[in-house]
């Protein structure tokens, strides 16, 4: 049933009637923002080459409707093709990825950059995939409220971020590197957070990735995605129900991805 308007659903929370805002059925194509650590850590670790791999299987097995922009944040943040659907372009460039002399990755700043500047806000699947190291991180955007806040926000736009990390050091402070806040990203946006202890395995680790992404948005695309303002006062319990009649409808929390 894919003609219901905002009007047919009726949200409470507590048993307090909520005003819906949206109602839409995200069979949008995704947006996938591709952001790639191509810092000094991969070059210690003799990685470029699995790396590339690792990128072009991935943009590879996304099916063709869905667009990918591909950016590195290794040191800089730097985009190297804007979001498109020409996979031989992305190819191409991911062919001419080489190190950034940088000992540190600026993973957070690149996924808030590219939200901010190259995102409109209205889109039905945003998303980030990072391909990471466990190099320092060195993002300016690090105070902790601010932090947080700005993952709430992230949530608030239907943002997903998922991560390959390949972990090359041994025991240390998650949170000083890319490892503790993929970690976190994956957790607050339905995202998956995949570690890997060898650079070869970028390959079958971000195909599988690409295979699992399209095959959730086949099953997920077909749901509608219910925006309301909360009531006042706000409840813990959330009801939904559709006017029209002989509809059954079944509820999901969001779009996590197993």
């Amino acid at each position: 049933m894919t003609d219901l308007t905002p009007e047919e659903f009726q949200v409470s929370e507590d048993g307090n009637a909520a005003e819906v805002v949206s109602a839409e059925v995200g069979t949008e194509p995704m947006k996938i923002a591709l952001l790639v650590d191509n810092g000094r850590q991969v070059s210690s670790g003799q990685a470029i080459n699995p790396l590339r791999d690792g990128v072009a299987a991935f943009i590879e097995s996304i099916p063709a409707e869905h667009e990918i922009g591909l950016f590195t944040i290794g040191g800089q943040i730097q985009r190297r093709v804007d979001f498109t659907t020409d996979r031989s372009e992305l190819l191409e460039e991911t062919a001419d990825i080489h190190v950034d002399n940088f000992g540190s990755v600026r993973f957070i700043d690149g996924v808030r950059e590219t939200w901010d500047r190259r995102y409109d806000g209205d889109e039905a699947w945003p998303i980030f995939v990072a391909v990471l190291t466990d190099a320092i991180e060195a993002s300016a955007f690090m105070n902790e409220n601010r932090f947080m806040s700005w993952v709430d926000n992230l949530r608030a736009g239907g943002v997903t971020v998922h991560s390959v990390l390949w972990r090359s050091r041994g025991s240390g402070f998650a949170w000083q590197v890319a490892t503790g806040f993929a970690i976190n990203l994956a957790k607050n946006t339905g995202g998956r957070y995949t570690q890997i202890a060898a650079a070869t395995a970028f390959e079958d680790s971000l195909q599988q990735l690409a295979t699992d992404m399209a095959a959730h948005w086949d099953q997920v695309s077909i749901r509608y995605r219910v925006i309301y303002e909360r009531p006042d006062p706000a409840g813990r319990n959330v009801s939904v129900n559709v006017t029209r009649p002989g509809l059954d409808l079944q509820l999901f929390g969001d779009r996590s991805m197993p």
